[in-house]
């Protein structure tokens, strides 16, 4: 009798275990050992977006080294003209590039040799001086797009004085053209690795573990978010300088374009995290990957929360103007208002987002994530 009152409390606590398993699955289960197809997901974003992206990139710099190196040869407003709209669309470009800074592009330093900013004018003066064209050091800002924004545009001599300049001061010249060299040498070996074998590790690269490729993804979007809430917006709204604004450190200052790049940058996170190819077709992402968890914030779904906030924040930005460096001059409150907006999505990004899918943030962030 005993024997049958402890088979029957067995049998009842094994129920209520089977079944709570079951209620834990409905609701997500854990997600470090969700069925989530990652594979599928990595090659989604390694066919439609990484790699698109880096070709369209390649292409655009290719363009703009043709076009710079006709302008060296021969500065004429025609040749110019042609310069600064393949500059400006290279510049737009990278923007949706930028985030994938891990493997091919870690290994050459692209991110820190195409878009280091603000440009240190004084140290770039002084390569130009010396003949200098070793664009070697990560940590200089006297290259790369923000070389070229000034170069283009921020020369103290007029726009008209502009063709007459080039025709004469041969060692801007030929910085002019070792800068595009610069980019385009870097940017073909990224393109070429990723075109050989980084693709297919990069698919096969699953788990959660650091240098996994979910880790490497959610670390590139969350590294390349930090950048665009705080060097893009913080820096120059004086959010992180005691209100005071700072106008001149804002991305593209000379050539005006700071509100297109950033609103481009904000755009292409979007569509990382929605695994979405440029033209809106939508493939499996982060986005899924919650929703197969079932993640959960304070009642609501995550996903639903980051989705969102994504889109106040575009749409905040949206109502800048043409120019950040004017708006964070005289219409300061304007690029408050957008820096808090992309804010409010951080720690769903850097903090529930990697939590949730069970992966560490690995880069090095010296600012705190109140800035």
């Amino acid at each position: 009798m005993r024997f049958s009152k402890l088979l029957l409390l067995s049998f009842i606590a094994l129920t209520f275990v089977l079944s709570s398993c079951k209620d834990d699955e409905m609701t997500g289960g854990d997600p470090c050992v969700s069925n989530f197809n990652q594979k599928a997901m990595f090659e989604n974003v390694a066919d439609n977006l990484i790699l698109p992206q880096l070709s369209d990139f390649q292409t655009k710099v290719n363009s703009l080294e043709v076009d710079l190196t006709e302008f060296v040869n021969n500065p004429t407003e025609e040749t110019l003209l042609s310069t600064r709209v393949s500059f400006k669309s290279a510049w737009l470009q990278w923007q949706n590039v930028a985030q994938y800074s891990f493997g091919p592009a870690e290994d050459v330093f692209l991110r820190n040799s195409v878009n280091n900013f603000p440009l240190d004018v004084e140290a770039m003066q002084a390569k130009i001086d010396n003949e200098d064209t070793d664009f070697s050091s990560p940590d200089a800002y006297d290259k790369g797009f923000p070389a070229l924004d000034y170069l283009l545009y921020g020369l103290e001599v007029g726009e008209s004085g502009v063709l007459t300049f080039y025709q004469t001061e041969t060692k801007y010249s030929t910085y002019l053209s070792a800068i595009i060299s610069d980019i385009k040498e870097r940017t073909d070996a990224v393109v070429a690795k990723w075109e050989g074998e980084y693709r297919t590790a990069f698919i096969e690269n699953t788990g959660t573990a650091a240098g996994t490729s979910l880790s490497l993804i959610i670390n590139g979007l969350n590294q390349n978010y930090e950048l665009i809430k705080r060097e893009k917006l913080g820096v120059p709204s004086g959010v992180l300088t005691l209100g005071f604004a700072n106008p001149t450190k804002v991305e593209a200052y000379w050539s005006g374009y700071s509100t297109a790049l950033v609103q481009e940058a904000l755009q292409a996170t979007k569509e990382l995290y929605l695994g979405q190819e440029k033209g809106g077709l939508d493939g499996l992402g982060l986005d899924d990957y919650l929703q197969e968890v079932n993640a959960l914030k304070a009642g609501d779904k995550l996903d639903d929360l980051i989705q969102n906030q994504f889109d106040v924040a575009i749409t905040t930005l949206a109502g800048l103007g043409s120019s950040l460096s004017n708006e964070a001059e005289n219409n300061k409150a304007s690029v408050e208002s957008a820096y808090a907006e992309v804010a409010k999505n951080l720690v769903n990004l850097k903090t529930d987002l990697p939590s949730v899918l069970c992966v560490s943030i690995t880069y090095i962030d010296n600012p705190s994530d109140s800035d």
